[in-house]
């Protein structure tokens, strides 16, 4: 069997142990080929044969070997290069590693005959039907350790600190950011409540600790008094805006931090590795027992598989027991 695999759309850590080894099982029995830049490595003919031993030097290593690209090639009228590509290399399935976005890709190719195999990885962890994507523990671990050295230098010069992570949709990397480090307000895109009572909480918190620390996903916007979802994350800057309007009302001296695409590219923490090998071991199985059109997922600590379509185009946000434990903290 000949099979392909490709990484598609923002990068994680992960990535790399998951290719490696799905193709240490896979080159056993198959033949395995590396899509560069995602689906578009199929239109730009970036393809060729790899082993693990190409992979073996980037295992511990974010980002991805073979690069990624978000480009939508099903909606740019380039499906008849992609299937030409296919046919040429005799590729009998793909295997795409990549977050929602991706998915729905995965399912566009499955209605073209493409045989799909999706493993899920977005540090946003937003991938509906799977509890854990490959990256965000990774991406947590990494913004956990921004704001617990930002709080050191909050304590020393008695400030209010903000520290803006990424999640535009979903507020999975500022929720488990802020209760890991036990923040005196969180703000995520899911639950809508007033700016006055976080700048309340901020200024009871700083009358007895002397500082105080408050985490916000990308992917929050504040209109007037209330804070709601914004529609344009990308240019919000939102960290920044609530530095300001914190210390106008409170006099109090504020400070905004974005670690940003930095918690993208660290090494992947010990979980996201074993989960990356969990998954990449679940594909090879898939593709053994001619199971096709499905994403791997990891639900109830047990891995699993959902067809390709009842999950493409759907968002898991925080919801159930997460945001009841939101509400408990900070709502």
């Amino acid at each position: 069997m000949r099979i392909g695999i490709l990484t598609s759309g923002g990068d994680a850590p992960g990535l790399n142990i998951a290719l490696y080894s799905f193709i240490r099982l896979a080159e056993k029995r198959h033949e395995v080929f590396a899509v560069f830049h995602g689906w578009e490595g199929f239109i730009d003919g970036t393809v060729r044969r790899v082993t693990s031993l190409d992979l073996l030097p980037y295992i511990s290593m974010g980002g991805t070997m073979l690069k990624t690209s978000r480009r939508n090639v099903f909606n740019d009228g380039d499906a008849d290069r992609l299937i030409k590509t296919i046919n040429d290399y005799n590729l009998d399935c793909v295997v795409a590693i990549g977050g929602d976005g991706s998915l729905r890709a995965s399912n566009e190719a499955i209605k073209l005959g493409i045989n799909v195999i999706h493993i899920p990885k977005t540090i946003d962890n937003d991938v509906f039907g799977t509890d854990f994507t490959i990256g965000f523990d990774s991406a947590v671990n990494a913004a956990v350790s921004v704001s617990e050295s930002f709080r050191t230098t909050l304590m020393s010069h008695e400030r209010v600190g903000v520290v803006e992570v990424m999640g535009r949709e979903a507020g999975w990397v500022a929720l488990h950011t802020g209760l890991a480090t036990m923040a005196d307000a969180t703000m995520i895109p899911e639950y809508k409540l007033s700016l006055s009572s976080v700048i309340d909480r901020l200024i009871n918190t700083y009358k007895t600790k002397h500082y105080a620390l408050l985490v916000v996903a990308e992917g929050v916007e504040v209109k007037g008094d209330i804070v709601t979802a914004s529609q344009s994350p990308h240019s919000n800057n939102v960290g920044y805006r609530l530095a300001e309007l914190i210390e106008e009302v409170t006099g109090i001296e504020t400070r905004a931090i974005v670690p940003g695409h930095s918690i993208r590219g660290v090494a992947p923490t010990a979980f996201d590795r074993t989960l990356a090998i969990r998954y990449a071991t679940a594909a090879y199985e898939a593709i053994e027992n001619g199971l096709y059109n499905v994403m791997v997922s990891y639900r109830g600590s047990k891995i699993d598989y959902v067809p390709i379509p009842e999950v493409a185009g759907r968002s898991r946000l925080v919801s159930g027991e997460w945001l009841k434990l939101y509400e408990l903290y900070w709502g």
